[in-house]
């Protein structure tokens, strides 16, 4: 899924992309704001590996039945405390999974299309 996905994301992207990093990001703002003021965006939002919706997630990957089939069952499966108990998970992606980054990354693109129209010239 991830060359796939790699292939779609937006250029100016930066966070939890192979390949990249916060010395790019900083490169990149300042080659585009050396000749000419502009707005950066740098944004932490809150919890958003905790609130990503799943059915909005699933609706977006359109991949192979199979493949989300897969990516569905990982999400709900839950977490265990301490004391055993399971914990359904309804919402979010596990942090520290390996894919949570890609899913992340996935549930936020395009994003950015909407804060590029809402720009002040």
């Amino acid at each position: 899924m991830e060359p796939e996905w790699e292939a779609k994301f937006e250029p100016n992207s930066y966070g939890f992309r192979p390949g990249r990093s916060c010395h790019d990001a900083i490169e990149a703002i300042f080659n585009s704001i050396r000749y000419k003021a502009k707005y950066v965006l740098d944004a932490d939002i809150a919890k958003c590996f905790d609130r990503i919706n799943h059915d909005t997630l699933l609706k977006k990957l359109n991949t192979f039945p199979k493949i989300k089939r897969v990516i569905k069952k990982w999400l709900k499966a839950g977490y265990v405390d301490n004391q055993g108990t399971l914990f359904p998970t309804t919402e979010g992606t596990p942090q520290g999974g390996t894919i949570s980054p890609l899913l992340a990354n996935i549930a936020l693109h395009g994003m950015d299309i909407g804060l590029w129209s809402m720009r002040i010239h």
